[in-house]
């Protein structure tokens, strides 16, 4: 039969839960601010589009990835269309 587990190195899981605070201020260091990182918001659009458009599309974006080697999304390259499109 096994014997219970023992509980006297068991650490209290609120230290865990703050992210680890406890532990770094028993070590004598003070927890690090992450800095909050600013993304661009976004919002989802739902287009319907022509066949040869999205044909198009995907060989424009896989010809522009051969050439330039950098990947490249069919998102990134509406968006830059309509922003010239639109002037923005």
């Amino acid at each position: 039969m096994k014997k219970k587990p023992d509980l006297a190195d068991f650490k209290d899981p609120t230290s865990f839960l703050e992210g680890g605070a406890a532990d770094l201020a028993e070590k004598g260091r003070s927890p690090q601010k992450q800095g909050k990182i600013d993304k661009p918001v976004s919002q989802q659009k739902i287009f319907r589009l022509s066949v040869e458009v999205v044909n198009e599309l995907k060989l424009h974006v896989a010809r522009q990835q051969a050439e330039t080697g950098v990947r490249t999304t069919e998102t990134e390259i509406v968006e830059k269309l309509l922003r010239d499109y639109l002037k923005i």
